[in-house]
């Protein structure tokens, strides 16, 4: 059985997308708390998680590029660190490391725990991103009741309904951001995603702009919010469409999270942005395809609603979904 102690730090090394970097932030407030962690570090891309420190329970970030991963995945047999090597220091201070990283590998987790038992004493594990396919639960439950499991802890796994808290200097950057990009106030701002990292995931375009549509007759303003992906995917004749509405794009995370701070609704794919929506608390819309799984991957928050339109009209507009979406975000507003 566990028996209480006091670790100095723990890190949490993620290799995913900006999404699946926030569906873990559970599991690091669970291992803060658990474990009574002075600190808790993420390690990932920063462009995913630069904005984590002072906004969620993460209290430093740091680059996954920054560290030479590739030599873990060596054969564990021949893997050796010469003295002061800077793969062995760079993990030095921590008590509690879960890797996101190398699970299944046949050398890299000896490695890891050999390259961190240099320095210290610490309790190092590797989880897997996907969890079994037998098994149903969120992932943000999997994760805490695996490490649940393995630290043999009593306390139930944590079911937050807020992992990100904007700083008090957002709401005026978004603000801000709004009027550096000619969006007038006045009436409720709509901030609407068409994109995500898989075209499959995303909702046929025309679809977001008959939504769009809807929205304006209602006095609304949706804004549309492209990020580099659908800079590079949509074609001169979405970018035309698009043209006729206020639009942001070219924007980091921070100050994504910023703009969100001024809407009163959220709308858009199964993506990262919408994973960052529903963790701020704000009033989400995340559309599903039919090849999503919300029951495993639905954004996490207060304010979430989840729909899976029919499959054609992820792939031609579609009247009658567009209908059925319509309603239901106007049923939210």
């Amino acid at each position: 059985m566990y028996q209480e102690q006091r670790a100095a730090s723990g890190l949490i090394i993620h290799p995913g997308a900006a999404g699946d970097c926030l569906l873990t932030l559970p599991l690091a407030a669970y291992m803060k708390r658990m474990l009574k962690l002075e600190h808790i570090d993420f390690m990932g891309r920063m462009d995913y998680i630069e904005f984590y420190p002072g906004r969620t329970c993460v209290d430093r970030v740091r680059s996954l590029e920054s560290i030479q991963f590739h030599r873990f995945f060596e054969d564990d047999a021949t893997f050796t660190l010469e003295d002061h090597d800077r793969l062995m220091l760079a993990f030095e201070g921590y008590e509690q490391i879960v890797s996101f990283l190398g699970h299944g590998h046949a050398h890299f987790e000896k490695n890891l725990v050999f390259a961190v038992n240099c320095t210290h004493a610490a309790e190092v594990m590797t989880f897997p991103l996907v969890p079994p396919a037998d098994d149903g639960r969120h992932v943000c439950e999997f994760y805490q009741a695996r490490f649940q499991r393995e630290q043999g802890l009593e306390e139930p796994p944590l079911s937050p309904s807020q992992t990100v808290w904007p700083l008090g200097g957002d709401w005026a950057a978004g603000e801000d951001l709004l009027e550096q990009a000619e969006i007038r106030a006045g009436r409720p701002l709509v901030i609407i995603q068409p994109g995500s990292g898989a075209p499959e995931k995303c909702w046929h375009l025309q679809n977001f702009i008959e939504l769009a549509t809807a929205l304006k007759s209602c006095r609304f303003r949706p804004v549309f919010l492209l990020g580099p992906v659908e800079q590079e995917r949509f074609g001169p004749q979405d970018m035309k469409a698009l043209s006729e509405w206020p639009l942001l794009s070219g924007l980091s995370l921070t100050s994504v999270l910023q703009v969100l701070t001024q809407a009163e609704l959220y709308v858009g794919n199964d993506s990262g942005i919408s994973h960052l929506a529903a963790a701020m608390a704000r009033p989400t819309i995340a559309l599903f395809g039919p090849a999503g799984n919300p029951a495993r991957y639905r954004p996490l928050g207060s304010h979430v609603t989840v729909l899976q339109p029919a499959a054609e009209s992820f792939e031609k507009p579609s009247a009658p979904e567009s209908e059925k979406v319509i309603e239901a975000v106007l049923t939210r507003l």
